[in-house]
């Protein structure tokens, strides 16, 4: 993948799209008593519409956002640049009130309670792009690199101790820097990802990565189960 490449590509995208950046200057990360990335930041309301039912995107406020997501434009090449930062939009007071009545009167009309909300993310929506994590001091890169490792744990293969076809799917047994573990894969033609002639990654059945840092590095016996697939 050429990174220079995908970095132009994003460069000609802002001269389209006004993309939001995420600076120490109009934001601020901090965390939750229960662990949850959250933010502070001065940024457009995606949920102001304006008459003719389009966000103003010329309108900017500070914001509280309760939990954040973050996401990598590029997870191999640049895991720490162009991170895009998701969350909720408060609703406008008025849309607010409205639905607030709305439930009130439906709560009035159904003879059963109502069933509890679970959905906690709501609506997800791109709060804007952190262009690079350097740019922020020390604690709260530590916030962001915390969040990314939590979301993109990724274990590194060391030995493979078993792997078994069966109907499509492989199965595997293997030693990792986080322990010995046991994990399925759909197509394993489509789900082994060469990075380079000497990485790979590994995606399973839940959506869990694993890695191989090195194929050179490999043992034999592990590198024999592998091959069949590279």
């Amino acid at each position: 993948m050429d990174t220079q490449n995908n970095i132009n590509n994003i460069n000609n995208i802002n001269n389209i799209i006004d993309i939001m950046y995420l600076t120490p200057e109009n934001s601020e990360f901090s965390v939750s008593e229960n662990g949850f990335l959250q933010l502070k930041a001065t940024v457009k309301n995606l949920e102001i519409k304006s008459k003719e039912g389009e966000p103003e995107n010329d309108k900017t406020e500070e914001i509280f956002f309760e939990r954040v997501l973050l996401h990598r434009a590029f997870p191999f090449d640049n895991p720490f640049k162009f991170i895009s930062a998701v969350g909720c939009f408060p609703e406008p007071p008025e849309e607010k009130k409205d639905e607030e009545k709305k439930t009130k009167e439906k709560k009035e009309d159904s003879p059963a309670p109502p069933r509890e909300n679970t959905t906690s993310l709501g609506d997800l929506k791109e709060i804007g792009i952190v262009s690079d994590i350097e740019v922020f001091g020390e604690k709260q890169k530590k916030y962001l690199l915390n969040e990314l490792n939590r979301k993109y744990f990724t274990p590194v293969i060391e030995i493979i101790y078993s792997l078994k076809d069966k109907y499509g799917f492989s199965y595997w047994e293997v030693k990792t820097d986080a322990g010995k573990l046991k994990f399925t894969v759909n197509d394993a033609f489509r789900n082994i990802i060469k990075i380079t002639d000497d990485r790979i990654i590994i995606n399973d059945v839940n959506g869990n990565r694993y890695e191989v840092k090195s194929l050179e590095s490999f043992d034999k016996a592990s590198y024999r189960k592998i091959e069949l697939y590279l």
